[in-house]
């Protein structure tokens, strides 16, 4: 029961946080969370805002997720199991919409091919290289799925 309490305080905590990210990264502030004020310059300011707000989709299906996590603990916590299998039905599916969202936010982050002759294995090769992100978006992508392998996993062993 005290593991249940807690993995619900937590994921409580985690939606907060993923849903201030998320509202900041739209408005355009917190942006230094994802590029380096160096790669924010003038030019690239609509660049750097368009991704921010891409991050804040992806944040805010971090939210659906915890949210469904937070119904599906405290069903459990209540005890009605009915309520749990629709919460674990919905967790699952807003788990799958992470994974899409992730899918579709490095997808539209891919740089534009040119449109030279070249060869299907060096274009594939080159798009597939992350060094077109900036190094604290891929540090902020990774931190993000690790807060929700961790809340998930203290939820499962709850």
């Amino acid at each position: 029961m005290e593991a249940t309490v807690a993995a619900f305080a937590a994921t409580l905590i985690v939606l907060a946080v993923f849903a201030i990210m998320g509202v900041m990264l739209w408005r355009g502030s917190w942006l230094a969370l994802l590029v380096d004020d160096a790669s924010c310059s003038e030019e690239d300011a609509s660049s750097c805002r368009a991704l921010g707000r891409r991050m804040a989709v992806v944040l805010a299906v971090c939210c659906a997720l915890m949210a469904t996590l937070v119904l599906f603990l405290a069903a459990r916590l209540a005890g009605a199991h009915d309520l749990a299998s629709i919460a674990t039905m919905a967790n699952n599916a807003a788990f799958l919409a992470f994974v899409v969202a992730l899918a579709w936010f490095f997808v539209v982050q891919r740089p534009n091919r040119p449109e030279g002759v070249e060869d299907a294995v060096s274009r594939r090769a080159r798009t597939a290289r992350l060094d077109h992100l900036h190094t604290r978006t891929i540090v902020f992508v990774v931190a993000v799925i690790v807060a929700v392998i961790a809340v998930g996993m203290l939820a499962a062993l709850a």
